[in-house]
């Protein structure tokens, strides 16, 4: 008995018929494309949701700065316009309100731009500052100092969350 005798080396042997490679074949193909388009649309979506913070960031940031704007340009005492210049500060403290309601329902809790206790801070002087405005009473530059370091305080918190 000769131990050196000629042996074929094993092969890759087919395993079920011509119909059924190709079937496994197109199986295993279409199975990558999907995989691709789904990969594709997931990162596709990542990019949108990305893109869509950034944006109401920015125009939650936009109203903050205009709300700043208007503050500064109140006078200290009680004026003729007072009100009109109050509602306005007020619909950009709303707006801010908003942009953050849409980014939690869209993003969770985690995609809250603005504290909840800032907004209701800044809500609380709006409301003891018309007092003051419509009674003629009370210390308007005071309100309006501690209107305008909320805001500038609300502006550093958004600033440091930004970067």
């Amino acid at each position: 008995m000769n131990s050196y005798r000629y042996r074929p080396k094993p092969s890759f042997q087919a395993y079920g018929t011509k119909l059924q490679r190709r079937a496994l074949l197109a199986a295993v193909v279409v199975l990558l494309a999907a995989i691709l388009a789904v990969g594709s649309l997931y990162l596709n979506a990542s990019r949108q949701a990305i893109r869509m913070a950034e944006q109401l960031k920015s125009r939650a940031n936009s109203n903050l700065v205009d709300a700043i704007g208007q503050v500064s340009r109140m006078a200290g005492g009680v004026q003729s316009n007072s009100s009109i210049k109050l509602g306005q500060i007020r619909q950009h403290i709303y707006a801010m309100d908003q942009i953050n309601a849409i980014s939690i329902a869209t993003r969770g809790e985690g995609g809250r731009i603005v504290p909840q206790e800032a907004l209701q801070a800044l809500f609380s002087v709006l409301e003891r500052y018309e007092v003051a405005v419509q009674t003629a009473t009370g210390n308007t530059l005071e309100l309006r100092t501690l209107l305008l370091t909320h805001l500038m305080s609300l502006q550093e918190l958004m600033d440091d969350s930004i970067r």
